[in-house]
């Protein structure tokens, strides 16, 4: 299993995840667990085509790695986010 940090913002019924090491991917809803559900969907897709077309999905880097080159806000939270591995 592949993780990804995910950084999660939003109140009231609008929240968003962004996915730093997949450009591109993010996530919506209007609850914190439905942008998370989102954003996996959208994960997942985006690896199952890059797979499809001969890629390989792209790294998952450390937590700290991410808070060192991603700009997490005050009121942001990091989130990990499972990317069940694809097969060729």
């Amino acid at each position: 299993m592949i993780y990804y940090v995910g950084i999660l913002d939003g109140s009231g019924d609008i929240w968003g995840v962004r996915v730093p090491d997949l450009p591109g991917v993010h996530g919506g809803g209007d609850t914190p667990q439905a942008a998370i559900a989102d954003a996996i969907s959208a994960m997942r897709t985006v690896a199952a085509d890059d797979m499809a077309r001969g890629g390989a999905v792209p790294a998952a880097r450390e937590i700290s790695e991410v808070f060192k080159n991603a700009a997490v806000g005050p009121y942001e939270v990091v989130v990990i986010l499972p990317l069940a591995e694809c097969a060729p």
